[in-house]
This record gives C-alpha cells, sequence and structure tokens, in this order.
C-alpha cells in the first residue's frame, strides 16, 4: 500500500440524514464509499482504509469497458489517480 501525505478524513451522522457523512480535505466522499476501516495504534498515526464503490465484472471477457461511479472517479482523482488517457477527454 502506498503511502501518502496526511489527510483529513471527518466521520458524523448528520441529523435528517439517513447514514454517515464521510469528507476527505473538506469534500464528501460519502456517496464514492461502501465502507472503510481505521486503525488507530500506539506510537503511529491513524490510518484510513477507504473501500471505493466499483461495478464488478467478469474478469475474462475481451472488448469490456469498465464503468466507475461519478463520486468514484472524482475520489479516486482527488487521491491522485489519472485515469487514462483515453478517458481523460471524456
Amino acid at each position: 500500500m502506498t503511502e501518502r501525505q496526511p489527510r483529513s478524513l471527518r466521520i458524523s451522522t448528520p441529523a435528517g440524514r439517513g447514514g454517515h457523512l464521510v469528507e476527505l480535505d473538506g469534500v464528501d466522499v460519502s456517496r464514492a464509499l461502501y465502507g472503510l476501516t481505521l486503525t488507530v495504534a500506539a506510537g503511529g498515526p491513524p490510518t484510513a482504509v477507504l473501500n471505493v464503490v466499483a461495478k464488478e465484472i467478469p474478469t475474462e471477457l475481451d472488448g469490456v469497458r469498465a464503468h466507475l461511479p461519478d463520486a468514484t472517479r472524482e475520489l479516486l482523482v482527488q487521491l491522485g489517480w489519472t485515469p487514462p488517457a483515453e478517458e481523460a477527454s471524456s
């Protein structure tokens, strides 16, 4: 797992909202996640593993186009991912 610079993570349960609000660096990423694991160990920084929503596709097909929901794509870009060249212009 690649370590990156520390980020701000906030998890809350706003009144009137069904579920949790997850903010990464002040941006609501709740819709891009199906879960997360937060680890806090003595002597080390907290670590969050974000489980990102992506549609599952069979792996034995040729010519399949993968789709990432917009919220997932935006989160990955925020975390430093660069979309493939053919997708960056779409």
